[in-house]
């Protein structure tokens, strides 16, 4: 599976015309088209959580129960650092990844939140990497949904705020324990953005099923960074690497849909007419 294969940003779209693409062409020319998932770009969760979900048998995506492994025993929340940047036409979520934080300044950032969700009434914290932090509890989330990071990351922030009153309370809570901490003193002294909020997002349990495929996520970072060219070469290497070697299942996901190919069984004709016809690759990533 393979997680921001497109976007509809038009540089994105402009990119596919110089983008040779060869082992992923035949990969489409072999492979048979088989489910989709999605609707469009305005959904909360992204095509890739939707399509994991389905693989796993749940009814809805839970992100951050799958980052740790969990049962169904505890609903998990993941938490992201951020910095949200107030400019004249709003405020937009700078990429996590853009803050360039190290993974002991993310430790430090999360023992100061752990004073709004703490050990002592029942949460559970696992710090994942430096931009990726799971927030557990037995039914404090339950009920709670948000968009992921993954939709509000590099974009205005209104359009993906959530509905609850309880996540909008922690925000604020959050951003009032951050502003001119110590740690972000630190940080905008050294000419860095300060941690100013954190998102939260990807709520739900999972059932512990595994979902049998294999992430390369390799393209999400530079997709939501607005790094065109990092993308790029991220999917040069990734066609002459993982997409060099035989498949027999691929899935492939955008801003609205995430689409899988699968091999199946073929008639003589339907042989025949494949190993003349030359999949369009940039259209097909455009549509999803």
């Amino acid at each position: 599976m393979i997680p921001h294969a497109s976007a509809l940003d038009e540089s994105v779209r402009h990119a596919f015309s110089s983008l040779a693409l060869p082992n992923l062409a035949a990969h489409l020319a072999r492979l048979s088209p088989a489910e989709i998932w999605g609707s469009d770009e305005f959904s909360p969760q992204p095509p890739h959580h939707l399509a994991l979900a389905a693989l796993r048998g749940q009814a809805g995506p839970s992100a951050a129960a799958w980052s740790v492994n969990a049962g169904p025993e505890l609903a998990w929340a993941l938490l992201s650092p951020v910095h949200l940047a107030v400019g004249t036409d709003g405020v937009d979520v700078l990429p996590p990844a853009a803050l360039h934080l190290s993974e002991s300044d993310a430790a430090r950032f999360a023992a100061v939140l752990h004073e709004l969700w703490p050990e002592a009434e029942g949460w559970q914290w696992r710090v994942l990497d430096a931009t990726h932090w799971a927030l557990g509890h037995a039914d404090a989330l339950d009920e709670l949904t948000a968009p992921s990071i993954e939709r509000a990351a590099g974009r205005p922030i209104e359009p993906w705020l959530p509905d609850s009153r309880v996540l909008r309370r922690w925000q604020n809570e959050a951003q009032m324990l951050l502003h001119e901490h110590p740690l972000n003193v630190e940080r905008e002294a050294r000419g860095e953005h300060a941690i100013n909020s954190v998102w939260i997002g990807d709520i739900g349990r999972a059932n512990g099923r595994p979902a049998d495929v294999t992430v390369d996520a390799r393209l999400t970072e530079p997709l939501l960074n607005g790094d065109l060219a990092a993308w790029v070469e991220a999917w040069q290497r990734l066609d002459a690497g993982p997409l060099a070697r035989p498949l027999t299942s691929l899935t492939l996901c955008g801003d609205r849909f995430a689409r899988r190919f699968t091999a199946q069984p073929l008639s003589l004709m339907e042989k025949l007419k494949r190993r003349w016809r030359t999949p369009d690759v940039a259209a097909l990533l455009e549509a999803l």
